[in-house]
Order: C-alpha cells, then structure tokens, then sequence
C-alpha cells in the first residue's frame, strides 16, 4: 500500500437502527472525534442504513437507507461496501479505510468474508462492536481497529491491539472448533 493510511479517505457505514445516534450529538462529531484522536486526517464519507422511525435521523449531508428489516440493511449495507471497494483507489495506488457500526452478523456470511477479503487485499478496516460484545456469540471478521460502542460515543480510546488479537484468536479457535 502507498501512502499512510491516516491519510487516507475514511468511508463509514452504520446501522442507526443498531446503534442509534444519541440526541444532541451527530454522526459526523462521533467519527471524527475518535479518528482524529487516532491521527486520520483523511476526508470522511458517511451513509446511514436504518428504520423510518429513527427519533434522530441523519444529518442532512448524509446519505440514508430506510428500512426497519435487519436482513436488508446489512445486505445493502454489504452492496454499498462492494459498490465503495470499486470507486476506492486499490490499496497499491492510496490508502483507503472501511469503517462499519452494524452488528448481530452472522459469522459465516458473505459480509464477514467481504470485509476480511478487503483487509487481507491492503484496505484499512474498522469496525464496532457492542458493549459486553463476546465473540463466542457473534465473531467480528477480522480488522484493523475495533472500539466498544460507549467508547466510540465518548470519544474514547478503541480496543487495545493485544486486547483485538485475543478477540481474533478466540474467533479463529471458535470457528475451527465449529466443525
């Protein structure tokens, strides 16, 4: 990959019917706290995925899919990340950074194996993960950075690198141990 990926454009999907944006805050503010706290300085791109009832919508800048069927919302969701990964510069010609706040997915679906195809081709990868967040329950495909939903909303720090590596290990025992 050329470039730093700090550097690099951040797109970022999120579910607001998984994780809805508190009132009085936004999802730009949320982002960019705990991006910049951690050096991007790259253009961020937003859409939003979520029920037509949602109490605080999206920004108005923001691009947003309606639909209250969690089925939908993660396969569009996974649609728009493809459909991201083509208009994206290939990781050899720029940095590129996928950001995903969606959760309850399935471990053996197509999105786990599109967002662990793109790390594993050179894009940065991120992604949130409830509080109390097990991966015995539901494994997170395997990515750069990781923060707990309250300390995302905080601006808060993400999940340490040794604290992510034992989650990931504990996916990959987890799933050699499913068979």
């Amino acid at each position: 990959m050329t470039g730093n990926v700090k550097e690099g454009k951040v797109s970022v999907f999120w579910d607001l019917t998984d994780f809805p944006v508190p009132e009085g805050r936004s999802i730009r503010e949320i982002v960019g706290t705990v991006l910049e706290k951690e050096g991007y300085t790259g253009e961020i791109s937003i859409k939003a995925y979520g029920e037509t009832t949602n109490q605080c919508p999206p920004e108005d800048d923001i691009p947003f899919a309606h639909n209250s069927d969690k089925y939908w919302r993660l396969n569009r969701i996974l649609v728009d990340i493809c459909l991201w990964s083509l208009d994206s510069p290939a990781p050899y010609e720029g940095p590129a950074t996928l950001m995903v706040v969606a959760k309850n997915i399935e471990e053996r679906s197509e999105f786990v194996a599109v967002i662990q195809n793109l790390k594993a081709s050179g894009y940065n990868t991120i992604f949130v993960v409830p509080d109390g967040y097990s991966p015995y329950g539901v494994p997170i495909p395997k990515v750069n950075l990781a923060w707990y939903w309250k300390s995302l909303l905080e601006g808060g720090e993400r999940i340490p690198d040794l604290k992510l590596q034992g989650i990931l290990l504990r996916v990959k025992q987890h799933e050699t141990n499913v068979f």
